[in-house]
């Protein structure tokens, strides 16, 4: 697999958005989110974490996700492919590890977690990985998009053939992932893509391509065809497609919280 990264031009030549919202059913939002540049402007950090635990510690859970990740942007970015991709990956696991210390040393945060999907976005490429049902959908040009594929129990049973695509929505274990960071007990910590997975954990990137991260509150509550006639409608201004998201996430039930992050690749010297 070819793990190199392209000559790096300045990330103005993205632009971005970021909305959450509590949703119609919840008390508390549980999700948190990330979208900063390095200070050199040599890529973007983008992060949604769902959190879990219920009272405030999926609230919690998040908080601490998003922050172990911003401590990242305190040091230059490294030039290689694998040290950014292992720069990703031990922020997985420091998160994780900070979580389950901050639930063991508090009872009533004691099992809280979060699922979570991050990326590190420069014009011409992206380096992600993920830990439960956040998703990454990256939009190119053509009309099939490359999405994350969740840890969940029913993506389990859907590879397996024992259940179809239409009833993933339904199935009364649509919620339940198997791998996020924290949680109970010896939960599973599984991070995806692996280095030489394929698809890539490195996607190119291209003038007019459009990235979307989200939490389940977003997915779980709009078809994957939907959110594809709203990326047409909408994927040049990433502000409104982000509103467009969030409202109708909330129309179809807003069952839970909502966080989506569009990141767009501009024309510009990216051409030439």
């Amino acid at each position: 697999m070819d793990n190199q990264l392209d000559n790096e031009l300045p990330v103005t030549l993205l632009t971005y958005d970021a909305k959450t919202d509590i949703g119609k059913k919840r008390e508390t939002n549980e999700d948190n989110y990330l979208i900063e540049s390095w200070e050199d402007k040599s890529a973007i950090l983008a992060v949604v974490a769902d959190g879990m635990g219920g009272h405030r510690g999926g609230e919690v859970a998040s908080q601490i996700a998003v922050d172990t990740f911003r401590e990242l942007l305190k040091n230059p970015l490294p030039s290689e492919p694998v040290e950014r991709y292992e720069l990703l990956l031990n922020a997985f696991h420091d998160a994780d590890s900070a979580i389950r210390e901050k639930g063991n040393t508090d009872f009533g945060l004691l099992g809280m977690g979060t699922t979570i999907v991050a990326a590190i976005v420069t014009p011409t490429e992206l380096i992600h990985l993920y830990a439960g049902d956040c998703r990454l959908y990256h939009f190119g040009g053509d009309d099939s998009p490359y999405m994350t594929a969740d840890h969940s129990v029913v993506r389990v049973l859907l590879d397996l053939g024992q259940i179809t695509p239409e009833q993933v929505a339904t199935h009364p274990m649509r919620s339940v992932v198997n791998s996020c960071l924290g949680g109970q007990g010896n939960a599973q910590f599984s991070v995806d893509p692996k280095w030489d997975d394929s698809p890539s954990v490195i996607r190119k990137l291209q003038a007019g391509d459009l990235l979307l991260l989200c939490s389940d509150g977003l997915h779980g509550e709009i078809s994957d065809a939907e959110l594809q006639g709203l990326v047409a409608q909408f994927r040049d201004v990433p502000q409104k497609l982000t509103d467009a998201c969030v409202t109708a996430a909330l129309e179809s039930g807003g069952a839970d919280n909502i966080t989506v992050i569009a990141i767009r690749v501009n024309e510009g010297e990216l051409n030439k």
